[in-house]
């Protein structure tokens, strides 16, 4: 059977490729990644996982599912304008396949994506930790942007469910999970301040959140990450529900890793599971 071996939660801020890019292997986002993809080399998977959410590329609000599953056996990306290069990876379609099944049965209506590509939510992380695309992935979205969103509850018992589905694979892998987004986020909203893009409206939230991760207060942190709370982090505090996701797989285990970055409202983080 397979075996998850490690989790994963990280930024995947659209600027980072380029600001690298500028800055070298020397500046803080870079050693951050790097420090990532360290523990990722270490952890030795064959499949990752990964949690995340669409920017409105890959789906829209004519066909937004709450939960979908990309099952193919390859996909390309970034769909959008991020300033990176071009990517193709691979997709291990019969892991999301079983992922899917599993997860219907367990009560879970997760949309079948089959003809997709992926925006800067996964591109952006992969970038930096696997730049040779060598690991195929499992896509699992969530949607973290258009109101309603997934409770964060239903969120984490998603996540516990694939969990469960991944260590039921008949086959010997191991598998990471990634969780791939910000805690508190404003984009294009009333709470920017004037000139800017983007903002942090919420720090004292991100840092909250990094301290719940930290001490393995996670029961705490699904509890506290209402639909109200996470709109008060910012109109993009939903991607939280991706690390909440992917916290499924951790249960109470501490971190063996965490860099908090609560002014820019995100984390870095890594589990080892095995």
């Amino acid at each position: 059977m397979a075996e998850i071996v490690a989790a994963f939660g990280l930024p995947h801020t659209p600027s980072f490729p380029a600001l690298v890019a500028k800055q070298g292997a020397d500046c803080r986002t870079a050693k951050l990644y790097a420090e990532i993809a360290t523990h990722l080399r270490a952890a030795a998977p064959d499949v990752l996982v990964i949690y995340t959410d669409d920017h409105f590329n890959t789906f829209f609000l004519d066909n937004f599912p709450t939960f979908a599953i990309g099952v193919a056996e390859a996909t390309s990306g970034p769909n959008d304008q991020t300033p990176m290069p071009s990517y193709s990876v691979g997709v291990d379609g019969s892991l999301a396949a079983h992922l899917r099944a599993r997860g219907i049965a367990e009560g879970f209506d997760i949309t079948l994506a089959q003809d997709f590509d992926l925006d800067h939510s996964i591109m952006v992380p992969l970038h930096f930790l696997t730049p040779g695309m060598s690991i195929p992935i499992v896509p699992v979205f969530i949607n973290g942007l258009a109101p309603p969103l997934p409770s964060s509850q239903r969120s984490h018992a998603l996540g516990a469910a694939i969990a469960a589905a991944i260590k039921d694979w008949p086959a010997r892998k191991r598998v990471a999970v990634i969780g791939s987004g910000s805690f508190s986020l404003e984009i294009g909203g009333p709470r920017i301040p004037l000139g800017e893009r983007a903002c942090t409206p919420d720090p004292d939230w991100a840092k909250h959140v990094q301290d719940r991760l930290e001490q393995a207060r996670i029961d705490d942190l699904v509890e506290e990450a209402t639909p109200a709370r996470l709109a008060q982090a910012g109109n993009i505090g939903g991607e939280l529900l991706n690390w909440i996701a992917m916290l499924g797989a951790v249960g109470e285990r501490k971190p063996i890793f965490i860099a908090p970055e609560a002014d820019h409202g995100h984390a870095y983080a890594a589990w080892r599971l095995d």
